[in-house]
């Protein structure tokens, strides 16, 4: 196994020599909770051999399909929250993933800026060759969080040096056939999705995170968009990271995304929405030390 991908296993469950098979019932969130399988198992798609890990959320079963991409640049953390060390918008996984970026350096109501190197968005990182699995590697991703539909990620199975190395959190959220306002807010009212997500934003254990959909803009645009907002972020910041996603090559739809952001507003605001989805307050807390630069 990967060390890495050892580092995980132990971290998640108490394994004897970290070896072997566990299953870790995270709880019930309205989608059949979360089980985590460690070891020589093998998912749906029968990705997670060689001992990966297995994330099953929602009675789905089997791994996530991850592959793709444009941009550059991977950066350090460390900063404090008066000056980031990272641009807003900085891409990752050049050439292998589309749309695929960095949160760090989103300035924040509080005057304090996302960290950098904590949280990752972007397409699925599906096919990956030796170049993709190395800039992969570099960036030190310990879970992906993936948003699409079980007969998406059949379709377009894992790359192996993905598996091997994370903890695979699936979220489900309905694919935006049309990306309408009425798909988005499909979408954000998948609510036990949003709190699987925000239960592996919860962790410590769990940075840094790279969380996807097919393309990297709808779903993960509204699951950004609730990340972003529960951090601190103005909605100005958050539109602009949304339709960073033309510069990625897959477009962008702001209308739809505004929707869900006047969806949020009326229910009364962030905390009243993840209060809804049955966030608990533990995971958000977790989520905003870990995620806000100090």
């Amino acid at each position: 196994m990967h060390f890495r991908g050892l580092l995980i296993a132990c971290l998640f469950s108490p394994l004897p020599a970290c070896g072997g098979r566990a299953e870790l019932d995270i709880g019930s969130l309205g989608a059949g909770g979360v089980t985590v399988n460690v070891g020589g198992n093998t998912g749906g798609d029968g990705s997670a051999s060689n001992g990966g890990v297995t994330v099953s959320a929602g009675g789905n079963t089997g791994g996530l399909t991850v592959g793709g991409s444009s941009g550059s640049a991977v950066h350090t953390g460390g900063v404090d929250g008066s000056d980031p060390a990272c641009a807003p918008g900085a891409w990752i996984l050049a050439g292998q993933v589309p749309n695929a970026r960095d949160l760090g350096g989103i300035a924040l109501d509080s005057g304090a800026h996302l960290a950098c190197d904590a949280l990752y968005r972007g397409a699925a990182p599906v096919g990956l060759l030796d170049q993709g699995c190395a800039d992969f590697d570099g960036l030190g991703i310990r879970t992906v969080i993936d948003l699409r539909t079980e007969y998406e990620r059949l379709a377009s199975p894992d790359s192996d040096c993905v598996v091997r190395q994370v903890s695979m959190v699936l979220a489900p959220m309905p694919t935006p056939y049309s990306v309408s306002p009425a798909d988005y807010l499909a979408d954000l009212d998948t609510t036990a999705s949003v709190a699987i997500a925000f239960n592996a934003l919860g962790h410590e254990s769990a940075y840094p995170v790279y969380f996807h959909c097919v393309y990297g803009r709808d779903r993960s645009g509204v699951l950004a968009a609730v990340i972003l907002l529960a951090l601190g972020a103005s909605r100005d910041d958050e539109m602009t990271d949304y339709q960073l996603s033309v510069d990625g090559g897959v477009g962008a739809y702001p209308a739809s995304l505004d929707a869900v952001l006047d969806n949020i507003d009326q229910l009364g605001g962030i905390e009243a929405y993840l209060a809804t989805a049955g966030v608990p307050k533990a995971d958000l807390a977790n989520l905003r030390a870990r995620a806000i630069a100090r």
